[in-house]
């Protein structure tokens, strides 16, 4: 009966062990507190730069949802920006993708754009493993960084904050994807960016 109650103390412990490095490896300790802390600047929509078609269809975005405890990303080519009332952006998501489950659960999302030729691996790594199998922001090299709410990559040059409005199935090709609205409640551009 000891042995057996041993057991399940120490099978108890490694767990509590184990999930609390899975957290702590959501959120690195050296993660900047803040979009402001890591050298970014609030801007308002309107002065986004680029070519929006060239940011989601050809560059790419990490879409994320969660919050510092528990989140997930993934790379998205389909999506835009407009003017729904407000200004808005929207992003179809696969219903199978890891990131679905968050985006379902959570009010807010974010967008993070990157440089294209620096970061292209780490969005490759994003769109092709899921976040059940493994640490992805570790395994890209990228830096968890809250944006309250939400949470984004310390590294990205562009952040849009998205509070859910809408969202709706649609199917392309055979398959089911979610549609999802949301008000741009925060856009963060990263200092160097803004000088280029």
């Amino acid at each position: 009966m000891l042995k057996t109650l041993n057991a399940f103390v120490a099978a108890t412990l490694l767990a509590g062990m184990a999930s609390t490095a899975l957290a702590d490896s959501a959120l690195d300790v050296k993660s900047p507190a803040d979009p402001a802390a890591a050298g970014f600047k609030r801007i308002t929509p309107q002065e986004i730069q680029g070519n929006t078609f060239k940011m989601i269809g050809s560059d790419w975005m990490l879409v994320s949802a969660g919050d510092e405890k528990n989140f997930n990303g993934m790379t998205a080519a389909w999506g835009g920006f407009g003017v729904w009332g407000k200004p808005v952006a929207f992003i179809l998501v696969r219903n199978d993708r890891h990131t679905y489950e968050f985006l379902e659960k959570e009010a807010y999302f974010t967008l993070s754009f990157f440089d294209d030729a620096k970061y292209r691996g780490a969005l490759q790594l994003f769109g092709t493993k899921s976040g059940r199998d493994m640490d992805k922001t570790k395994a890209a090299g990228l830096t968890a960084m809250p944006t309250k709410p939400g949470m984004a990559y310390a590294e990205a040059k562009l952040i849009i904050v998205c509070k859910k409005t809408f969202s709706d199935m649609t199917v392309k090709s055979g398959t089911g994807h979610k549609l999802y609205f949301g008000e741009i409640v925060a856009v963060w551009r990263k200092a160097e960016a803004a000088a280029k």
